[in-house]
C-alpha cells in the first residue's frame, strides 16, 4: 500500500514538473503574442516619466528660428488634403485604416513675425470666455486604457460645442461617443439627435495652433477634420479610453523657445492642468525633439504617453474630445477667460514644481554682509550681441551684482539652466527668446529688457515687458539709442536706418529683420548701462537681513505702467485678524475702538514704497498713532525698526494718479513721523484693527475714476481682512461714501472715519497709507497679496447688489426670447445724433433694446440691476462704460470710439480690462462721415487731415474738439452688420444644452 502511495506521489510529482516546464517553454511564445497583439493594457505612467508612442517613426516637423522675431521657414507638414477618412463599410475592429501618401509640406509665406501678432483688443465676437473645456468632463476614476473588440457601447447623448470667435484660436469640444483616426486626422462624434450643435454640413475644420491671425502660420499646421454622423457613418473603435483627450500641434515656430511657452506649453497648462494628469495629450505636426524637451513637463501634465496623431492608424474612442488648446495673449493667461481662473502665478508655480526650483520669492541681501545679489546676462552670438560684453560684465561687478553669463550652449539643457535663473535675482538680456527664461525668475526679480535699434518697443514690451507684470517680476526696459547700434558703422548717419525707420519697416518685415534683428549688434552705454544697474541695486538691499515680511514687489517701470504696484507691506504677524469673520453693512452703532489709554508698544515694522510710477505707499505696523486734522501719522520706532528714512519723515498723497502732477496736487498730504514714544502725541482711541488712509478727491466724482482710482485699489487692499479693517479717508468726499456705501459696508464692518476733520488721536495696530492699484479698471494677479482677479472684483460686486446673472446665456432661436442690448446714452456731448435709427437698427437684428439715459445711471444699485439684465452694451467711449463691471460674464461691449485718433486710450480704458473680466469686445470706430465735426470744419482742416497736430496743441484742445466737442451719427448699415455678428453669437437652437 506505501509503494503504491509513493508511486502515485511520485507520478503526481513528475506531472506537475512536466506542467511547470511546458509552461516555462511556452511564456516567451506568450509575451511575444501579447506584445504584438491589440490586448496589451496600458499601465498609467509616473507624473515624471514620459514615454514616447509612435507606430511609425515621425518626420520632423521643426521650424528653425533662432529668436522670437524669427523667419519663418517652411515648415514640414504633415498636413494630407487629399487623404481620405477610413471607410465605415471597410474598416472593423479587425481591419485597420491603410497608409495613405502624405503630401508636400505647406510652407510657412507669412511675412508677420509672430511676437507682433500680440493679442490686439478682442475681435468685436472675442468668446475667448466660452468654455468649450466645460463640456470635456471625463470619467476620472479610472486611469488605464482599455482595448475593445468586436463590441460596441451605447452611445451616450452628444454635447458639442466649437468657438470661432477668437483671433487667436479656433476650438472645438465634444463629449460623449467620440472617435477619433490620427492618419487621417479625423474625429467622428455619434450624433444624438438632441445634440446641441451640429454645423450645417456636419463637418468642421480647425488648425490646431494658437496664431490663428497669421495665415502663412496657420498653412503650417495639419488640418483635423471633425464629423457629426450617426453611428452607422462611422469607424469601430479598436482602443477605447476613459480619460479625456486633448488634440494639439507641436509645428510651427514651437522650436523657438518663446513661442514654445506662448503657443504651446502656456496653452496646454490653461487646457488641461485641471484634470491633474488624467487626460491623454494627442499631439500632430509631432516634432520629437520638442516633445523630449518639455517631457518633465507633458509627464507632470498627463500621467500617459504622448500619441503622435499624425502617425496613428488606430480608431481609439474617448468619453470627450478638445481640439485645439486656450491661448489668451503673448506669454499669458487671463484668469476671467481661463476655465479654472489659472494665472501666471500658478503657471509658474508648476514650473517650479517639475523642475524643483527652490526660490519663489527674490529676497533683498544684508547692506552690511558680504552677500551680492545675483545678476544673470543672457548673451547672444549671432546677432543682437554685446559688442562690449567684458565691459558690460565689469560694470555689474563694480555695482555690486555678483555676475553669471548665460551662454546659448547652457541655455541647451533647459531643465539646468531653469535653476540657474532662478537661482538670480536680475536678469538682462537683448530681446530675442532667450528672455522667455524669466518663467524661472523668482517672484520680485528684476527683468531688464535691452531693446535694439530700430522702433522696437512696442514688440519688445508686448513679448516681454506686459506678461512680466502678471508674473510679479520688476521690469526695466532699456532703450538702444542710435550710438549703441553697430549699424553705424554700415550706414551713415543721414541713412533712413536712423532718420525714418517708419520708412525701412514700410518694406515688410523681411526689411526689418534683416536690419533691426538680424543686422546689428548692441555696445552699450557703459555710464547709462550702470546708471540702471545702480538704481536695481538699490531695491535689491536691505539694511536689518531680519525683517522678514512679505517682499515687495516693484512696479514695473513707465515703459509698461500698466503693471504697477507698490507692494506687499502688512507683516505676516498681524494676519491674525483675517480669520475674523466681518459684517456686510455699515453699522453706526460699532467702531474700532476699544479704550483711551496707552499701551506698552510692540515692536515697530515699515516698509514704504515709492517706486511705483502710479502710487506710494507706507505700511507701518507695531504702535502706530494717526490725527487727522493734522494729516499726520506717527509711528513709534523700535531701535531696531527695519525701516526708517534719514530725516524720520515720509509725505504721501495716498492717491494712485502719481504720474499726474497736476492731479496729485489737489490730494491732501499725509505725513508719517518715525520718533520715540516721547515725540508722539499719547492715544485717545486705541483700535484692534488694522487701517487704511486713502483720498476720495481728485476724479473720484467720475465713475471711471471712482472704480479705477477708488473702489479696486481698495478692494485689492482691503478684502483680505474681511471686513475687520478700518476705513480712513482724506478729501473727504461725503456725496461718494453715500453713493459707494454698499461697497464700503461689505470691506469694512466699521463707519468711514473722515481723516480731515477728526481731531483725536487715534492709535492702531498698524496703518497702510495708500491703495495698491495696478492699472486701469484692473488688478493683476501676480502683484496682488492675495492673488486677487477681476474675476473676484466682479463676484464681490454681485453680491454686494445681489445681481443674479453670472453668465450671458445664448438664447434660443426657435422661441420668442431675444438678447437684451443696452444702449448707454449721452446728452451734452459724444451722443447719437441718430439714436432713434440705431435703436431701430438693433430691434431689426433681433434684439431687445434697454436704453440707459443719464438719469438711470444715476440710481447705481438700480442701474447695476439692469446693466446686469444685459448680454450687450453698446456706448460712446466715457464714463458710463464703467457699467461693464456689472455685466454678465461673456457679455459684449461695443464701444463706439469718437474720432480724433482716440483709439488707444478708448482701448486702454475699456477694451483691454474688458478680456480681464471675461467680456467679448468690439471697437467700433468712428469715420470723418459719422462725426457730426463735418458740420463745422470743412474737409481739410487739420481735424480731419492731421490729428496729431490737433493733439500737440495739448489735452485741453483734445478734450474740446474731440471729447466735448462732437456728436456721432452712426452708419446704420455698418452698425447693422456689426450687431448682426454679435446677434449670431447669441443664438443658440436648443436652450437645453447648459
Amino acid at each position: 500500500m506505501k509503494m503504491g502511495r509513493r508511486n502515485d506521489k511520485g507520478k503526481r510529482l513528475v506531472g506537475r514538473a512536466i506542467a511547470r516546464a511546458i509552461v516555462w517553454l511556452m511564456l516567451p511564445v506568450l509575451v511575444f503574442l501579447v506584445l504584438n497583439s491589440d490586448y496589451m493594457p496600458q499601465v498609467p505612467l509616473q507624473a515624471t516619466t514620459l514615454y514616447l508612442v509612435a507606430h511609425a517613426p515621425p518626420s520632423s516637423a521643426s521650424s528653425e528660428k533662432t529668436a522670437v522675431h524669427g523667419t519663418p521657414s517652411p515648415a514640414t507638414s504633415k498636413q494630407t488634403p487629399g487623404e481620405a477618412p477610413p471607410s465605415p463599410a471597410t474598416l472593423t475592429s479587425d481591419q485597420t485604416p491603410g497608409e495613405a501618401v502624405h503630401g508636400p509640406p505647406s510652407p510657412a509665406t507669412s511675412d508677420q513675425t509672430p511676437v507682433m501678432a500680440v493679442d490686439a483688443p478682442p475681435s468685436p465676437v472675442a468668446s475667448r470666455d466660452e468654455k468649450p473645456g466645460d463640456i470635456v468632463g471625463a470619467n476620472k476614476s479610472q486611469g488605464e486604457l482599455t482595448r475593445q473588440g468586436d463590441t460596441e457601447a451605447t452611445a451616450p447623448r452628444s454635447k458639442s460645442i466649437c468657438d470661432f470667435s477668437s483671433e487667436r484660436t479656433d476650438i472645438c469640444a465634444m463629449q460623449g461617443d467620440v472617435r477619433m483616426h490620427g492618419k487621417s486626422a479625423t474625429v467622428y462624434i455619434v450624433l444624438a439627435s438632441d445634440d446641441s450643435y451640429r454645423p450645417e454640413n456636419g463637418t468642421v475644420k480647425i488648425r490646431p495652433y494658437p496664431r490663428k491671425s497669421e495665415e502663412g502660420t496657420m498653412h503650417s499646421i495639419r488640418e483635423v477634420t471633425i464629423r457629426w454622423s450617426g453611428l452607422e457613418d462611422v469607424p469601430r473603435c479598436t482602443v477605447t479610453h476613459d480619460v479625456p483627450a486633448v488634440v494639439f500641434s507641436t509645428g510651427a515656430y514651437l522650436d523657438n523657445f518663446f513661442h514654445a511657452m506662448t503657443d504651446g506649453i502656456i496653452p496646454l497648462f490653461n487646457t488641461v492642468r485641471e484634470y491633474e494628469g488624467r487626460v491623454q495629450l494627442v499631439v500632430t505636426d509631432y516634432n520629437r525633439k520638442w516633445v523630449d524637451k518639455f517631457q518633465g513637463i507633458l509627464g507632470a501634465l498627463s500621467i500617459y504617453p504622448v500619441i503622435d496623431f499624425d502617425a496613428d492608424d488606430k480608431v481609439r474612442c474617448f468619453p470627450s474630445v478638445q481640439v485645439g488648446t486656450e491661448g489668451h495673449k503673448e506669454m499669458g493667461i487671463i484668469p476671467a477667460l481661463s476655465r479654472k481662473g489659472y494665472t501666471m502665478t500658478d503657471f509658474r508655480a508648476f514650473l517650479r514644481s517639475v523642475y524643483s526650483l527652490k526660490r519663489e520669492w527674490s529676497v533683498p541681501v544684508n547692506r552690511t554682509s558680504s552677500d551680492r545679489p545675483r545678476l544673470l546676462m543672457v548673451l547672444r552670438r549671432n546677432s543682437r550681441a554685446f559688442a562690449n560684453e567684458a565691459e558690460a560684465v565689469s560694470a555689474a561687478t563694480e555695482v555690486g551684482f555678483e555676475v553669471v553669463l548665460g551662454a546659448p550652449e547652457a541655455l541647451s539643457d533647459m531643465a539646468r539652466f531653469a535653476e540657474v535663473v532662478n537661482s538670480c535675482d536680475v536678469m538682462v538680456g537683448v530681446h530675442g527668446a532667450g528672455l522667455t527664461n524669466l518663467v524661472f525668475l523668482p517672484r520680485n526679480a528684476t527683468l531688464v529688457q535691452i531693446v535694439p535699434w530700430g522702433g522696437m518697443s512696442w514688440g519688445s514690451n508686448a513679448a516681454f515687458g506686459a506678461p512680466s507684470a502678471d508674473m510679479g517680476l520688476r521690469y526695466v526696459q532699456y532703450e538702444t539709442t542710435a550710438e549703441e547700434t553697430t549699424l553705424k558703422y554700415k550706414y551713415p548717419k543721414e541713412h533712413a536706418i536712423f532718420t525714418d525707420v517708419a520708412s525701412i519697416k514700410r518694406q515688410g518685415y523681411g526689411a526689418t529683420w534683416e536690419l533691426f534683428l538680424n543686422g546689428q549688434n548692441i555696445t552699450l552705454d557703459i555710464d547709462r548701462y550702470k546708471g540702471v544697474l545702480q538704481k536695481i541695486y538699490q531695491d535689491s538691499i536691505l539694511v536689518d537681513p531680519s525683517f522678514d515680511s512679505d517682499p515687495v514687489v516693484e512696479a514695473s517701470p513707465s515703459h509698461a505702467s500698466s503693471g504697477e504696484t507698490p507692494g506687499d507691506v502688512h507683516d505676516a504677524n498681524n494676519r491674525d485678524l483675517q480669520n475674523e469673520k466681518g459684517f456686510q453693512a455699515i453699522n453706526a452703532g460699532v467702531d474700532a475702538s476699544l479704550i483711551k489709554s496707552d499701551v506698552a508698544a510692540p515692536r515697530s515694522k515699515s516698509i514704504c514704497d515709492f517706486s511705483s510710477e502710479r502710487t506710494d505707499i507706507c505700511a507701518m505696523q507695531g504702535d502706530v498713532r494717526m490725527h487727522g486734522k493734522s494729516a499726520t501719522v506717527y509711528v513709534v520706532s523700535a531701535s531696531d525698526d527695519s525701516y526708517r528714512p534719514e530725516n524720520g519723515t515720509v509725505k504721501i498723497r495716498p492717491y494712485p494718479r502719481k504720474s499726474e502732477e497736476g492731479t496729485m496736487h489737489s490730494v491732501r498730504e499725509v505725513t508719517i513721523r518715525w520718533s520715540g514714544p516721547e515725540d508722539a502725541p499719547r492715544c485717545t482711541v486705541t483700535h484692534d484693527v488694522p487701517a487704511v488712509v486713502f483720498s476720495t478727491g481728485a476724479y473720484l466724482d467720475n465713475f471711471f475714476h471712482a472704480m479705477t482710482d477708488g473702489i479696486i485699489p481698495l478692494f485689492n487692499t482691503v478684502r483680505e481682512y474681511e471686513g475687520r479693517v478700518q476705513l480712513v479717508v482724506t478729501d473727504y468726499n461725503r456725496k461718494w461714501v453715500d453713493k459707494f456705501q454698499g461697497i464700503l459696508g461689505a470691506l469694512s464692518m466699521y463707519p468711514v472715519i473722515d481723516f480731515d476733520a477728526d481731531d483725536t488721536v487715534r492709535c492702531f495696530p498698524s496703518v497702510h497709507v495708500g491703495t495698491k492699484g495696478h492699472k486701469e479698471m484692473g488688478i493683476i494677479p501676480a502683484l496682488s497679496r492675495k492673488g486677487y482677479t477681476m474675476t473676484d472684483f466682479r463676484a464681490f460686486l454681485r453680491s454686494v447688489y445681489s445681481l443674479k446673472r453670472e453668465w450671458s446665456v445664448p438664447v434660443n432661436r426657435t422661441s420668442g426670447d431675444r438678447p437684451r442690448l443696452l444702449m448707454v446714452l449721452r446728452r451734452n456731448s459724444r451722443a447719437f445724433a441718430n439714436e432713434a435709427e440705431a435703436v431701430s437698427a438693433a430691434t431689426e437684428v433681433g434684439f431687445e433694446v434697454v436704453l440707459g439715459a443719464p438719469e438711470a445711471l444715476s440710481d447705481m444699485a438700480r442701474f447695476a440691476e439692469v446693466v446686469n439684465s444685459c448680454d450687450v452694451m453698446v456706448g460712446v467711449h466715457g464714463a458710463g462704460l464703467t457699467n461693464l463691471v456689472f455685466l454678465p460674464h461673456n457679455a459684449t461691449l461695443v464701444q463706439i470710439v469718437p474720432w480724433g485718433g482716440m483709439s488707444w486710450g478708448s482701448n486702454a480704458a475699456f477694451g483691454a480690462p474688458s478680456a480681464d473680466m471675461g467680456l467679448r469686445y468690439v471697437q467700433y470706430e468712428t469715420t470723418a462721415e459719422e462725426t457730426t465735426l463735418k458740420y463745422k470744419y470743412p474737409k481739410e482742416h487739420a481735424i480731419f487731415t492731421d490729428v496729431a497736430s490737433i493733439k500737440r496743441q495739448g489735452y485741453h484742445v483734445t478734450w474740446e474738439l474731440f471729447l466735448n466737442g462732437q456728436n456721432i451719427t452712426l452708419d446704420i448699415d455698418r452698425y447693422k452688420g456689426v450687431l448682426q455678428k454679435i446677434y449670431q453669437d447669441s443664438i443658440l437652437v436648443d436652450p437645453s444644452f447648459n
